[in-house]
């Protein structure tokens, strides 16, 4: 995993300038939020897609979420038109996302994560948690009970028949949340992150082992690039709607949802959609756009291949809807 965050990252490189340049004024230690939400496993669709959509505290969250509950559909997969005023939201010099496109054919990336590769990897970290345990004695409560969730964690991959694609959906999006992590802390500072993720089993999953994987990831992450880590900051904090079962996040969450579904319905290299609701938001949100980032994962022959995608402006008279009897070729689930 160490490996596939890494290889990311480089192919990143210009996504972290343009997000230092996206908040240039914001000043460090201020407070951050990361929302995310995921397309995964629709047989119709091309992709596999996890967005992360990141803003500071520009306002309180109750008045943010005032904002999209005012401006959002109830219901975004059934609503026919994208809203205007979410799309606004997304555009405006407050917000930025982070999406990440996955080959559907590819598997959750199977050829990588393997399930040895999460063996291996839940038996690092469980010895690292413990170390950390040891050094730092005012700590040693939560890392015995993230380190609990690992054990149970590696008591399933141990099993004759582990469920193995909802285990790579974790492996995947705890990576991808560690790169988000690492990208705001890197360029802000930030005294606080918090990040809300939609309802997924990837986070019932063990009393949200996802959460802890991409926290010890981003920690062992900052240890692994040098320099001086300071412990006390960036305090992380982990949501889903109703976790608490008191704070419904479901606003928040419908930021991602519109990027998700439609990197997951976009149609590549031909760069058309199945639903007529799919190309205003590709056009207004993708397109040249300053602050929302794509990159894309493909499991080729000699490895995963990762890169940005760029959309530019498409030839005049193009079209992006798809055509009345035009289907997908099969590409396998």
């Amino acid at each position: 995993m160490y490996d596939l965050i890494q290889l990311i990252e480089n192919s990143s490189r210009t996504i972290n300038s343009d997000f230092c340049r996206w908040f240039k004024n914001v000043p460090p230690a201020a407070g951050w939020n990361v929302v995310s939400d995921y397309s995964l496993g629709d047989s119709n669709k091309q992709n596999d897609a996890f967005s992360f959509v990141i803003f500071p505290n520009h306002d309180t969250l109750d008045n943010i979420a005032s904002y999209i509950a005012a401006v959002a559909p109830r219901d975004i997969k059934a609503s026919r038109k994208p809203s205007q005023g979410l799309l606004d939201y997304l555009c405006c010099p407050v917000t930025f996302s982070f999406s990440f496109l996955v080959e559907r054919q590819s598997r959750y990336l199977r050829s990588v994560i393997t399930l040895t590769e999460m063996k291996g990897l839940a038996d690092v970290l469980q010895a690292i948690v413990r170390e950390w345990a040891v050094e730092e004695p005012p700590n040693a409560a939560y890392y015995e009970a993230v380190g609990q969730r690992l054990r149970l964690l590696a008591a399933e991959l141990a099993k004759k028949d582990p469920s193995l694609k909802l285990l790579r959906q974790i492996f995947i999006v705890a990576s991808f949340a560690t790169i988000v992590l690492a990208m705001v802390n890197d360029a802000k500072s930030p005294l606080t992150i918090r990040w809300i993720s939609d309802r997924d089993a990837m986070f019932d999953r063990h009393d949200g082992i996802a959460f802890d994987l991409a926290w010890v990831l981003f920690q062992c992450m900052r240890r692994i690039k040098g320099g001086v880590v300071d412990l006390r900051r960036p305090q992380l904090a982990f949501a889903t709607p109703g976790m608490d079962g008191v704070t419904e996040y479901a606003e928040f969450v419908r930021l991602a949802d519109y990027l998700a579904g439609t990197l997951a319905d976009i149609k590549l290299p031909q760069m058309m959609f199945t639903h007529p609701k799919f190309p205003p938001v590709f056009n207004r949100l993708l397109v040249n756009s300053p602050n929302n980032a794509v990159i894309e994962l493909v499991d080729a022959e000699i490895g995963i291949k990762s890169r940005r995608l760029v959309f530019g402006e498409p030839p005049i008279g193009a079209t992006s809807a798809r055509r009345r009897g035009e289907g997908d070729s099969s590409r396998g689930s």
